[in-house]
C-alpha cells in the first residue's frame, strides 16, 4: 500500500460573497462579532470563519468551510 501525501496547510474555505466572515486572530482564540469578543476553539487560530443567523432571533452558528465549531446568542452573551 502506498503512502498517501496530504499537503502541508489546508486550503482556505471559500464562503459565499455577502456571507458574514470574520478571521481568528493567530494569537487569540476568538472573533469580534456584534460589538463582542466570542471565543472558539483553539484549532482554529488564524482561520476565516463563516457566521450564520439561525431563525431564532439573536442566534447564529459559526462554521469553518461546512462544519459547525461554535453557536453564538446575543440573547445572553454565550
Amino acid at each position: 500500500m502506498r503512502a498517501r501525501s496530504f499537503p502541508a496547510t489546508a486550503p482556505e474555505p471559500v464562503y459565499d460573497p455577502g456571507k458574514i466572515v470574520r478571521r481568528v486572530s493567530s494569537t487569540k482564540t476568538y472573533v469580534a462579532f456584534n460589538g463582542k469578543a466570542w471565543r472558539v476553539p483553539k484549532a482554529f487560530q488564524g482561520e476565516a470563519l463563516a457566521i450564520r443567523p439561525l431563525e431564532t432571533d439573536g442566534q447564529y452558528r459559526m462554521f469553518f468551510a461546512a462544519n459547525q465549531v461554535a453557536l453564538i446568542d446575543l440573547r445572553n452573551g454565550k
